[in-house]
């Protein structure tokens, strides 16, 4: 049960870039759940699709959404929205946001539009930052625009928060979309510094019950992660250096050190449209920056020593050989090969 019988407040917050026909199953599932005390913040990473029309029509009732995880339901539509600019959002006042939703039912969609994309730290900070200024929540959630959630899966999150008060960080059983008894990840995972990799031992697994207890991880997924809002306030919002791959880590990890907790929710579920995505430019280089960084950030000595021995003696070599020679793809080795190297030169 919660505290008081009361339900504390949760800020949703779903990062959207190019991603309408995701976004709008994410947010029909999102507007059927069972927690009363919750409000969505939509983040539009400045979409050069037809986004915003399409979002709109949706809140308008004026489109239907198609979904093998619910049915649509139209009596809950239409929903106010409550539009703003990144820097509107920035400077908008407590008075000057009551005026805009004094009519407003329960249901609100607030819309952010950046000018530009961002990327996923600072993109999901301007939707943190709104929501701690405006809104005032206890929560925050970050929720990817290609999930699907079940009805009950933020009242599993915020339950287990606040079954202790060194708890910082929550994450859901997640499953692929396409294969629904197919685990994506229990929550999070462990963190290899030796290797520098992470280890999510859930993947792939089918559900057969093993992965049905609540459990410390060292880190919780961006797809699905709930922070408690005293934890924000006292180590700040994603760090926006990292812009995508490894600011989850970082984050949940910069908590630890504060003595806030990574918890898996074994009782709260959702269905990620992730797949096999291949190695573009910009994935090589983050992830292989931002593993870095977060190395020399918080592995201990010895495992930053043997992180950098086998890195650059061994699996360095063997990616860049990979691509130089098996793909021929000269672009991707400079982008590997300048991802290790601002790594270790930064931040």
């Amino acid at each position: 049960m919660l505290k008081n019988s009361t339900h504390p407040k949760v800020s949703v917050i779903i990062l959207n870039w190019n991603g309408w026909s995701d976004t709008l199953e994410c947010l029909e599932s999102l507007y059927q759940i069972n927690y009363p005390n919750y409000d969505v913040i939509l983040v539009d990473n400045n979409s050069t699709d037809n986004s915003i029309p399409e979002i709109k029509n949706y809140i308008d009732s004026q489109r239907e959404i198609e979904s093998k995880y619910m049915k649509f339901k139209k009596q809950n539509k239409p929903i106010k929205i409550v539009e703003f600019t990144d820097e509107e959002a920035n400077t908008i006042t407590l008075h000057e946001y009551s005026l805009k939703v004094e009519d407003a039912s329960d249901k609100i969609l607030n819309l952010i539009k950046n000018h530009e994309n961002y990327g996923f730290a600072k993109g999901n900070n301007i939707g943190i930052d709104y929501a701690l200024n405006i809104l005032n929540p206890d929560y925050i959630l970050l929720l990817n625009n290609d999930t699907v959630v079940d009805p009950d899966f933020l009242l599993e999150l915020v339950l287990t928060g606040e079954s202790s008060d060194k708890i910082g960080f929550v994450g859901a059983k997640t499953y692929f979309y396409n294969n629904e008894n197919l685990l994506q990840s229990a929550g999070g995972g462990k963190v290899d510094f030796k290797h520098g990799i992470v280890n999510e031992p859930a993947s792939n697994k089918l559900d057969d019950g093993h992965y049905d207890t609540d459990v410390e991880i060292d880190y919780v997924g961006g797809a699905c992660l709930l922070c408690k809002r005293q934890v924000i306030d006292l180590i700040g919002t994603l760090n926006e250096e990292f812009f995508m791959y490894w600011e989850d880590v970082d984050w949940c990890l910069k908590g630890l050190k504060y003595g806030f907790k990574s918890v898996y929710s074994y009782k709260s579920k959702i269905w990620h449209k992730y797949g096999a995505s291949s190695d573009n430019n910009f994935k090589i280089y983050y992830l292989n920056r931002n593993r870095i960084y977060t190395i020399k950030e918080f592995a201990p000595k010895k495992d930053q020593i043997y992180f950098l021995i086998y890195f650059l003696l061994y699996r360095f070599w063997f990616e860049n050989f990979d691509y130089l020679i098996n793909r021929r793809d000269i672009k991707k080795s400079k982008c590997l090969i300048k991802g290790v190297y601002d790594g270790l030169k930064g931040p």
